[in-house]
């Protein structure tokens, strides 16, 4: 068998028929469209990108609408409007009267014996059909608010309006008598009469006179018109408005001490003691009052004083009427007070410089002070010679002292004054010119030349003035809310405010029906307290800054001014939300159009136009054709 030689075949090696190295294909390079459709999403992605946002923005509608809605609890209208048209509380009071039996003259033998509470009822009854007498003959009439009577009953409050017929040997012995309201007595040596009892001084020589009984009658009835008007006065306008708390600020100007001759220390502690602290303790249930002192050492005026001769004197530097306008001078003087709140009454006393000594008051008949209405006072002390310097050595000229102490005594004059004026900003009532000063305790015993300090008398009239003031006061408030309220729709109504509202009312109904004043007083006061922290609520105030006309308005002005209130909110809207939004809407509008435009192009067939630098479909096949020609060809 033949066999056939097998022949093996090698592989060549590298370097036997290697095909030539094919060339590297250059990059393509993209077209603007290809680029563009690289980075940004597709059409469809982009639209619902940008429809997203209104998207989010309307389900986020319903969050938006219950954290902005306004919360308008209803008010009692009805009940506020039935005390709008209601009329000031009148407080019926009960007077004691009381006396000695001596006062009075014993009937001979065989004649009917009466006790003293038969004899008072008697002139208890005269006295009240007289005052009515009086009362239905004035016009308009007037009604009598209170009930005379001769017993103390112990068991309901105790009555403060005390009348007391006193015998006393040191009484006038002529008519007519002299009532007069008992002082506070101290010491050992007291009539045993409590303080602020209505005096009925009848002398010995009085007793058994055939017109006894008619000059008692006569002053009793005088007495009590004066001390009990049926209609308490009207608050002034330069008092200061009610305020539970109010500061007392005591000062002393130096107008220059670098010039010398000025005041270094004064007795300011015994000063207030001695004339404020007995007319402020009555005062305790009406204010909380604060006191507090300094001394300034260059106080200078904003304006030179005119210096003018005098008839009986050298000469003196005369303030005006003008320069009393601007005398207080508050961009230099320091007159800051420790309360930031709190009202503050100044009482300045201002101690001229060397050189504008003696200065004083050009007014006629002008006390050396003013009063600056719901301010304070001032008064112009000018140091006389006989005060001692704290530095005196020997003897100096009075123009040569360099430090002054003022003491008690000599602050007793102008703190007589201040103690006026004190009345005056407070609107605290007088005692009447028929009603005369209260003797001393003892005939031994000289005359105070002090102010009387304030009697129960004219604490209760202060009670019904300021119970009256806060009552009207609550009232147009609370009538002023829902005015406010009602015109200003989107204006919130919380619980706060409706509870402060509620306990107003509720306080303002129940003040027709007390017939104690200082109660009636306290609920007046608490329910303008409320009313107020009602309508100066924080969650109110926010729309009344855009309110034009405020509470006066609202509460007694035209309606127009609430109709031009009422347009107010609309334009607080738009000028909070618009730089919210307005940045944000601007471009979604504009991108959503685009995109619609696009979406309409797309669903209408047209290709979009392609930029001239960009070729064509047909340049890049030939283009891809021919590589692959010049590959084949190597190969």
């Amino acid at each position: 068998m033949t066999s056939i030689p097998h022949t093996q075949r090698t592989q060549p090696t590298s370097t036997q028929c290697q095909p030539p190295d094919k060339p590297t294909k250059p990059p393509s390079r993209l077209t603007p469209r290809e680029l563009t459709a690289s980075i940004n999403p597709s059409p469809n992605t982009r639209l619902l990108i940008t429809l997203s946002f209104p998207i989010f923005f309307l389900l986020a509608i319903p969050f938006w609408w219950y954290s902005t809605s306004i919360i308008r609890l209803p008010l009692p209208s009805s009940r506020i409007a039935s005390l709008e048209t209601s009329s000031s509380p009148h407080l019926r009071t009960k007077i004691l009267l009381t006396g000695d039996e001596d006062a009075f003259p014993k009937p001979p033998p065989g004649k009917a014996q009466y006790d003293l509470d038969d004899i008072l009822e008697a002139i208890a009854k005269e006295v009240t059909d007289g005052v009515d007498g009086i009362y239905a003959s004035r016009r308009p009439k007037e009604d009598r608010y209170w009930d005379l009577v001769w017993k103390d009953d112990l068991e309901e409050r105790p009555i403060d309006l005390k009348i007391h017929i006193r015998l006393w040997q040191h009484a006038n012995s002529s008519w007519p008598l002299e009532p007069y309201v008992l002082a506070p007595e101290k010491g050992l040596m007291t009539s045993g009469i409590p303080g602020g009892t209505l005096v009925i001084p009848l002398h010995p020589d009085h007793v058994g006179h055939k017109y006894q009984r008619q000059h008692l009658k006569i002053a009793l009835i005088n007495s009590i018109l004066s001390l009990f008007p049926s209609t308490p006065p009207d608050i002034p306008l330069r008092a200061l408005k009610y305020s539970p708390n109010i500061t007392l600020s005591f000062v002393l100007l130096n107008e220059d001490s670098s010039e010398g001759s000025y005041v270094r220390s004064w007795e300011i502690d015994s000063a207030i003691r001695e004339h404020f602290v007995p007319h402020l303790e009555p005062l305790k249930d009406v204010f909380q009052l604060k006191i507090e002192s300094q001394i300034l050492y260059h106080a200078p005026l904003a304006f030179e004083p005119q210096f003018a001769p005098l008839p009986e004197e050298k000469g003196a530097w005369l303030l005006g009427e003008d320069e009393l306008k601007v005398f207080v001078n508050s961009e230099s003087w320091n007159l800051d007070s420790g309360s930031s709140n709190d009202p503050v009454l100044r009482f300045l006393l201002f101690v001229p410089s060397s050189k504008h000594r003696p200065m004083k008051i050009s007014l006629p008949d002008s006390a050396p002070s003013f009063l600056l209405p719901q301010y304070g006072a001032v008064v112009i002390l000018n140091p006389p010679p006989t005060i001692e310097s704290s530095s005196s050595v020997g003897h100096r000229d009075v123009s040569e002292i360099e430090a002054y102490h003022l003491p008690l005594d000599a602050l007793t004059p102008s703190f007589h004054l201040f103690t006026q004026h004190l009345y005056s900003l407070l609107a605290l009532p007088s005692l009447p010119q028929s009603i005369h000063p209260s003797p001393p305790p003892s005939s031994l015993l000289p005359p105070s030349q002090l102010v009387q300090p304030l009697s129960s008398w004219q604490v209760h009239q202060i009670l019904r003035q300021r119970a009256t003031e806060n009552s009207l006061e609550a009232r147009k408030t609370l009538s002023g809310i829902v005015r406010l309220v009602g015109k200003i729709k989107e204006m919130k109504v919380g619980s706060g405010v409706r509870d402060k509202v509620v306990s107003s009312v509720e306080m303002l109904e129940k003040l027709n029906t007390t017939t104690d004043p200082k109660e009636a007083f306290l609920l007046s006061r608490d329910a303008v307290g409320l009313a107020n922290a009602a309508f100066f609520d924080p969650s109110m105030m926010g729309l009344l800054y855009f309110v034009r006309y405020l509470k006066p308005s609202l509460t007694q002005g035209p309606r127009g001014h609430l109709a031009q209130a009422n347009h107010q909110p609309d334009e607080h809207k738009l000028a909070v939300y618009t730089p919210l939004f307005a940045p944000i809407a601007i471009p979604l509008i504009v991108g959503l159009i685009k995109e619609l435009k696009a979406w309409l192009k797309r669903r209408r067939g047209s290709t979009p136009n392609i930029p001239k630098d960009a070729s064509s479909p047909t340049d890049h096949l030939s283009a891809s054709n021919n590589t692959e020609s010049e590959v084949n060809l190597t190969m």
